[in-house]
């Protein structure tokens, strides 16, 4: 090779790590490749080794029919892919670049019915050199032919006999650097892909980032949701909201005071109406940003009448009474005196400043959110 080829062989070496995009990694090397060693039409293909199954991308720029190319191609590959002599010739051929001519003359590939009259011939193609981009273990290969093994690589086209063992070459010291960028490729789009779903995960959960003063570095779409609904009148765009702020200093003081109080581990809880805005103060002893984690639940009625301050046996006698059961009933269903649930009802009116049973069931309804505050609003 001379100095100007081996040249032209490191620049494309070098093109070839810059692509990172899986999804059009196929037109990019094939377009490189068609720079070191031109044909009349360059081809990568994806067969699957046991199915036959088979992907194939080509230059357009190079065919005039590029659907008749295509399906020839898909012809030769897929109705006469064991009787290809390159594929015959496997796993050797998995090793390096070869030609049609390497395992058969002119002569014999032109009685050839299916490959040459049928297909080669049509395309205007007399010689073939592949170069496989081997993603498996040439010594296993009788083994995983059998499996559902993708294998991948080039086919490029010549209407002459004009490959040479130059050409070889090039192909055979390009072939490790085009399985290595083929990888980093994969892995790229690989990561891309889990941070998508990390990005689409962290959406949906609440969590937030903040500096030591309270300023919000990152946030997700659903704890931007969450504080708009707890806290409607903040400015929270770049700061925390002032309650939520106040809360923040104050755990992160007694942290530094001393780390291993449990207060500093307790979340700041906030109801509005029937649900329950838990937010949770992750603390680095960094101390240069924090986390905050916000989770809400849905609050059953029993625990919303907890939450307004009743006891227990209120809330279970206020639950009868939103049932329509009477007093004697009550007694019954809770197993006490209908002295003891009268008490209870007067205590219960007490607390939400109401004289009737109708009443105190609207008020609780009210309180808990499942009636307006101002029906006429």
């Amino acid at each position: 090779m001379s100095a100007g080829e081996l040249q032209k062989l490191n620049q494309a070496i070098q093109q070839l790590y810059t692509i990172h995009n899986f999804d059009t990694f196929e037109v990019d090397t094939l377009v490189i490749v068609d720079r070191l060693v031109p044909s009349s039409q360059p081809v990568f293909h994806k067969t699957n080794t046991r199915t036959g199954q088979l992907l194939i991308t080509i230059l357009p720029t190079k065919s005039s029919d590029v659907f008749k190319f295509a399906s020839v191609l898909e012809g030769i590959l897929a109705q006469d892919r064991a009787a290809h002599p390159i594929a015959q010739h496997m796993p050797e051929t998995l090793t390096g670049a070869y030609k049609l001519s390497d395992f058969i003359d002119r002569k014999e590939l032109h009685s050839r019915e299916q490959l040459y009259q049928q297909f080669l011939r049509q395309l205007d193609v007399e010689e073939q050199m592949m170069l496989f981009i081997p993603d498996v273990n040439p010594a296993k290969w009788c083994e995983l032919a059998q499996t559902e093994t993708i294998l991948s690589g080039f086919i490029l086209n010549r209407p002459t006999l004009s490959f040479t063992e130059r050409d070889r070459l090039i192909l055979n010291l390009f072939q490790p650097h085009l399985f290595q960028a083929y990888t980093n490729a994969r892995c790229h789009h690989q990561v891309q892909q889990n941070l998508h779903q990390f990005q689409q995960s962290f959406d949906g959960l609440g969590i937030a980032i903040v500096d030591v003063n309270g300023r919000i570095q990152s946030i997700a779409p659903q704890a931007i949701s969450w504080l708009d609904t707890y806290f409607p009148r903040s400015n929270h765009s770049f700061q925390l909201p002032e309650l939520l702020r106040s809360w923040m200093n104050h755990q992160v003081n007694l942290f530094r005071n001393d780390s291993t109080i449990v207060e500093t581990r307790l979340p700041l809880r906030i109801q509005k109406s029937d649900r329950e805005l838990t937010i949770r103060l992750v603390i680095e002893h960094s101390g240069e940003t924090y986390m905050l984690l916000f989770q809400e639940q849905i609050l059953s009625l029993s625990t919303s009448l907890e939450l307004l301050g009743f006891s227990q046996r209120e809330v279970d006698v206020l639950l009868c009474l939103m049932q329509g059961n009477d007093n004697r009933s009550m007694a019954t269903i809770l197993d006490i005196s209908i002295s003891t649930v009268r008490k209870h009802l007067e205590n219960i009116y007490l607390k939400l400043e109401v004289k009737s049973r109708t009443a105190a069931i609207s008020r609780v309804l009210e309180q808990v959110g499942f009636l307006p505050s101002n029906p006429m609003s």
